[in-house]
């Protein structure tokens, strides 16, 4: 019988692969890229939904540090910088546990601390949904649910960051697809609908006044990153059209 001969190149070209598929993993606590399979998530993110009352908030520049309760027990989160206020209810579905972690801008190191991705606010499914406020408190649970999952669990292929110019430029491109945009917020509104609206400026279009729809606190007069996907020909009623909408925007940390 003939041994088969394995030229040694096709071996190492074999290795190598193997390495690049088993290579490390990034994590981003704060913003956790989708992608189509979702088995290759980071496992060490909890998808627990949690509904938790504010007990005590410490603000930062970049985010903010909230010891809140849950059936009877406390602990601190943390999460992007937006503003809270103590007795509000919230709800998230997604967090790493972190252990002695250190804030250096409060000089404080917390023993346990969740990092949240996104938190969402319990009257966000409250009356632009139809609900009155005395509807089942399960009919609104799902409600929330749906919400977080449209902005945080899109399976929407990413495109990448691109310029106002370039998404005017090709909007079909990026239909249906997440982008990231980096500009100024010139201007926001705030609960119309359940979202804030955002207008982004990049200067890359003749100062093309972009919408961008998100749960998150946006600062006005403020540059930022922002994640969200491309919907194209909506119509909301009321004058109310737009050929271009980014929507379910999350803020890039």
């Amino acid at each position: 019988m003939k041994k088969l001969f394995v030229p040694f190149g096709a071996i190492l070209i074999f290795i190598f692969l193997i390495s690049c598929l088993d290579g490390p993993k990034s994590k981003e606590p704060y913003t956790i890229t989708r992608t189509i399979d979702k088995s290759i998530l980071d496992p060490d993110v909890s998808r627990e939904m949690h509904k938790v009352i504010v007990k005590e908030v410490i603000p930062g520049n970049k985010y903010v540090y909230v010891l809140v309760e849950e059936d009877g027990r406390s602990f601190w989160i943390s999460s992007g910088k937006q503003q809270l206020k103590k007795g509000e209810i919230f709800f998230y579905n997604e967090s790493i546990l972190k252990t002695q972690f250190e804030s250096k801008e409060h000089n404080r190191v917390f023993d346990t601390l969740y990092l949240v991705t996104s938190l969402i606010p319990e009257e966000h499914g409250k009356g632009v949904h139809g609900l009155s406020s005395g509807s089942a408190g399960d009919k609104q649970l799902e409600i929330v649910k749906k919400s977080i999952v449209e902005e945080q669990d899109s399976t929407a292929v990413f495109a990448g960051r691109i310029s106002i110019a370039d998404l005017v430029a090709d909007p079909e491109k990026y239909a249906g697809k997440k982008i990231e945009l980096k500009g100024m917020c010139t201007k926001v509104n705030i609960g119309i609908m359940g979202r804030n609206w955002a207008h982004l400026q990049d200067g890359s279009k003749d100062d093309y006044d972009l919408v961008i729809t998100t749960s998150e606190m946006v600062d006005k007069d403020k540059e930022v990153t922002i994640r969200g996907i491309v919907k194209l020909n909506i119509d909301l009623g009321s004058g109310y059209s737009y050929p271009i909408l980014v929507e379910n925007g999350v803020l890039v940390r």
